[in-house]
């Protein structure tokens, strides 16, 4: 894999990413709310680098509570890869999540404690990052934008690449 071929498909998700941040309310009203979190879920997942990355054979989608963002996503991902690492989409909370998408919260509240510091967790419920969660799918403007906890990215065993930051809302820098 030539560093050209890398660089090229960085800039394309960085490009996809801006697009479905900047688009107008008109075009985006063309789309779900359930798709562009899909499509969101998919492209951070991205720009994430897992520490133990060179030992896994898949990247695990745990969506908790939206069965059609999980089934968007499980449509969008079907034959793609993530790096070289298959793409699986459940919606259960296993030990192999990866990523843990919530968007609603049983009776017992979100804590960080309760999952493995190997799983980034992603929300759009408000004041997720909040309540210890990494990534929060936040409204501002009409659009879609993800709101990162550094803290309680830090905590994780995983690293945030710089090219979803630049367009992130960034807590505790």
């Amino acid at each position: 894999m030539s560093f050209n071929w890398v660089r090229g498909q960085i800039t394309l998700y960085v490009f996809t990413l801006v697009l479905l941040m900047s688009s107008t309310t008109t075009s985006a009203a063309s789309f779900k709310s359930y798709e562009v979190k899909a499509v969101y879920l998919f492209r951070i997942a991205n720009f994430i680098r897992w520490n133990d990355e060179s030992t896994m054979d898949t990247v695990n989608f745990c969506v908790i509570g939206d069965k059609k963002v999980s089934q968007v996503l499980t449509e969008i991902t079907a034959g793609k890869s993530i790096r070289s690492l298959a793409i699986n989409v459940q919606q259960s909370i296993t030990s192999l999540c990866d990523i843990t998408y919530f968007s609603e919260l049983s009776n017992s509240q979100f804590t960080r404690k309760d999952h493995s510091p190997h799983t980034v967790t992603i929300s759009d419920i408000p004041n997720f990052t909040d309540m210890g969660g990494v990534i929060e799918l936040t409204h501002i403007d009409n659009k879609l934008k993800p709101k990162i906890n550094l803290a309680n990215a830090k905590q994780g065993e995983y690293v945030i690449g710089s090219n979803l930051l630049r367009i992130a809302i960034v807590e505790d820098k």
